[in-house]
């Protein structure tokens, strides 16, 4: 896994090992981590064995829309 501190991001890197129902088991490189993610949403050139990246980020902008809405509906 890599990690930009500056902004929190991660990028998480691995293979699927397998898809089981309609979950993709991602297995982390150093295969320290499994992750179950939805097969639906892998993209079609994709299997079991192919390798992925998955980025994951704070989306500041959404999270204070989303605050201000819900102290909004608080009032």
């Amino acid at each position: 896994m890599l990690y930009d501190d500056r902004w929190g991001d991660i990028m998480i890197s691995g293979y699927i090992d397998r898809i089981e129902e309609d979950l993709a088991v991602i297995l982390t490189e150093d295969e320290e981590y499994q992750i179950n993610y939805p097969a639906a949403l892998l993209p079609d050139n994709v299997g079991e064995g192919d390798y992925i990246t998955i980025d994951i980020f704070y989306d500041e902008e959404k999270t204070k829309a989303a605050m201000a809405e819900a102290m909004e509906l608080m009032k």
